[in-house]
């Protein structure tokens, strides 16, 4: 009789994407070079317009009330998502959701939206990532450089359909990618917590991802839907739809496989551990 665990649907989804992977490469190869090659202005238009409109934003909130008058359904939604990757992740989960998060959003500030440092602040993340990829002992390196990579498409595919309303996609983009990032560096952390527990890659990737499915398919639907009741108006309901489909093929079918081919197993621990219900010693040397 076989009393081993069989996988769920999710667990066996995950484990077809990594064995996909390289599919996943392709497309995404494909589609951010023809997008580039048309026009590589949304690699510079995006982050400077969602600076510009994140500083109005800010701008114009003189209070407490004011902040959440103005944004109380992402307020919301955003510590929901916390909440959620807190509980499902641990706690180390939440707190690199939240520092990825502040992150981004210190980069956008820190723009201002000047022309002149959308493409060196780029060139930087990509160069820091790469070095972290090659040379740092980290979980948070093996994602950051895919996370960079994936972010290019993700960007030209929201690029490349046409929106309802240019000025709030700026700000709706600021917010995707600063709830994609958090969701990155959660999965990151998590992976690493499994590696460090002497999980294989493949299995510690798979089993952060499960872990994390819950938070980020719930809270990218929460807070797509206080995009479109905050920003958008109920009237674009169908493509708050499509953004938030949008999002979470992007996280699972590219941005997790993709993150595969990061050296995860230098983070291995050398023997998997054993937990050991009773602490005391059982036999004597």
């Amino acid at each position: 009789m076989d009393l081993r665990e069989k996988p769920g649907k999710v667990q066996n989804f995950l484990e077809l994407m990594l064995r996909i992977r390289l599919i996943a490469v392709v497309v995404m190869v494909i589609v951010t070079v023809t997008v580039l090659a048309k026009s590589w202005d949304f690699l510079v238009g995006l982050p400077i317009a969602a600076s510009e409109g994140l500083g109005m934003w800010l701008a114009g909130i003189d209070n407490v009330q004011g902040f959440w008058t103005s944004s109380q359904y992402l307020a919301v939604a955003a510590l929901a998502g916390l909440v959620m990757f807190i509980v499902f992740g641990g706690a180390r989960a939440g707190i690199a959701s939240v520092v990825s998060a502040a992150l981004l959003g210190g980069a956008l500030m820190v723009m201002g939206g000047s022309e002149d440092l959308a493409l060196p602040m780029y060139g930087i993340l990509a160069l820091f990532s790469l070095l972290l990829l090659l040379f740092a002992k980290l979980s948070v390196a093996c994602v950051l450089f895919p996370f960079a990579l994936a972010w290019l498409f993700l960007c030209a595919i929201l690029t490349a359909i046409p929106w309802p309303a240019e000025e709030p996609m700026n700000l709706v983009w600021g917010v995707q990618s600063a709830f994609g990032f958090a969701s990155a560096m959660a999965f990151a952390v998590v992976a690493g917590k499994h590696l460090g527990a002497g999980a294989p890659q493949n299995g510690a990737i798979v089993k952060a991802a499960k872990q994390l499915f819950v938070p980020v398919i719930v809270g990218a639907l929460l807070l797509e839907a206080a995009i479109t009741i905050d920003m958008l108006g109920k009237a674009n309901v169908i493509y708050g739809i499509l953004r938030y489909l949008l999002f979470v093929v992007w996280f699972f079918v590219f941005l997790v496989p993709v993150s595969s081919f990061a050296p995860w197993e230098r983070l291995r621990a050398g023997s998997r551990r054993v937990e050991m219900k009773d602490k005391k010693k059982t036999s004597k040397k």
